[in-house]
């Protein structure tokens, strides 16, 4: 989509959308089937499982883990990992649901 950006050795998987003005820095591995809203940031190091959301305008800081089929809301901050199937909002986010 317009204006985002994959950088230098991230990873990313099949069926992945990263959607207008998101970002996805160095080194970051995206599972199968994610999507990335509009201005989403992921820092360098970032990993997200397969089947996640994560919401417009948030921000995952450098090196944290989303899992599998994971939420998380727009324009969270996250700054810890969140596990499979759970979701997350917030700035700083915490788990919603489990």
């Amino acid at each position: 989509m317009a204006g985002a950006v994959v950088n230098s050795d991230a990873l990313v998987g099949e069926n992945v959308i990263v959607n207008t003005a998101a970002t996805i820095d160095h080194d970051c591995v995206i599972g199968d089937g994610v999507h990335i809203a509009p201005g989403a940031r992921l820092c360098g190091g970032v990993r997200v499982g397969a089947g996640s959301f994560i919401g417009a305008g948030s921000v995952l800081i450098p090196g944290v883990r989303v899992g599998a089929n994971a939420v998380i809301g727009a324009g969270s901050t996250l700054l810890d990992h969140v596990s499979d199937n759970v979701r997350a909002a917030g700035s700083p986010a915490r788990v919603v649901a489990a």
